[in-house]
């Protein structure tokens, strides 16, 4: 596999933006956070969501123009995107929220007509940074369904992210961050197979027969479903959390909930929680907490 330096692969990705019709600093941003996915070792949330950006920008679903706004009360805040670029959105929210937790000790950011939020991982990672507590629920708002409830085939709700971080406070070279799907895996996967032509591994995926989707192409074109986290054994629990997932994102940002299946609109819309760990403990002991977890945990026996 060629390698491609990282200030290459930016530059590539700003300049397909700005081709498509964005604005400059738009584009800048929206490279800088993909590329930050792929160093992360996230790929399916890195420069090969460019196609999908420019496709949604020619279709209408993404305004290159659009800037976030902000609908605030005390410690809660809603940041209505526009159709905007979600790593614009993203960044706005995450502003609020930190500067908002400052302030209050706590707080939550509603988010709605937001763009593809990309990496959420990468607004935990920005929040963490400044030593405070980070959640969020993020669904996928209208159409563009992809996962079935445990015992159907039928796409039902989005791969819904739930993401927490936990700042470090120098215990660790990196604060620790969770950020995952509630299907079996991101639908970013099956797209990166979508460009490579491999065959979708049988875990992921299933049709009307049982049987698993076993091309990309064929997942993309409408043929299946992801399965809810837990496959088919236990998607039980990974479908409750997707639908956790998609209830608090839908009732703190506003927008709606999964029911208009062939409705073609890829947003999220999310709710991000912010706490202060400082209203209870000290930078100190929550350091020595996440030391000794760590410790416990590496003395696993492989």
């Amino acid at each position: 596999m060629p390698t491609v330096e990282a200030d290459a692969l930016e530059s590539f990705a700003r300049t397909a933006l700005v081709e498509a019709g964005a604005p400059a600093d738009a584009a800048g941003a929206v490279a800088s956070s993909l590329v930050d996915a792929d160093l992360a070792g996230h790929t399916s949330h890195g420069v090969v969501r460019v196609p999908w950006y420019v496709e949604g920008v020619a279709t209408g679903d993404v305004d290159p123009d659009a800037e976030p706004s902000v609908e605030s009360a005390g410690p809660f805040a809603q940041v209505v995107g526009g159709a905007a670029f979600g790593q614009l959105v993203g960044r706005r929210a995450v502003e609020t929220l930190v500067e908002t937790t400052r302030d209050r000790g706590v707080a939550a950011v509603g988010i709605r007509d937001s763009g593809h939020l990309g990496r959420i991982g990468e607004w935990a990672e920005r929040v963490a940074g400044e030593g405070l507590l980070f959640a969020s629920w993020v669904n996928l708002q209208g159409g563009a369904q992809r996962i079935a409830p445990h015992g159907s085939a039928d796409r039902r709700l989005g791969t819904n992210p739930l993401t927490f971080a936990v700042p470090a406070f120098g215990a660790l070279p990196f604060d620790p961050v969770y950020d995952g799907a509630t299907s079996q895996v991101a639908h970013g996967k099956v797209i990166e197979r979508d460009g490579s032509g491999e065959r979708l591994p049988e875990a992921w995926t299933v049709t009307d027969s049982g049987a698993p989707v076993e091309h990309a192409a064929d997942f993309e074109a409408g043929e299946g479903a992801l399965l809810p986290l837990g496959g088919r054994e236990t998607g039980y629990k990974g479908f409750g959390l997707a639908t956790m997932a998609e209830l608090f994102a839908a009732v703190v940002g506003g927008g709606p909930v999964a029911t208009e299946p062939d409705q073609a609109w890829r947003g999220n819309g999310a709710a991000f929680l912010a706490v202060d760990p400082a209203a209870f403990t000290t930078p100190e002991a929550v350091a020595g907490k996440v030391e000794a977890l760590a410790e416990h945990v590496r003395s696993a026996d492989p």
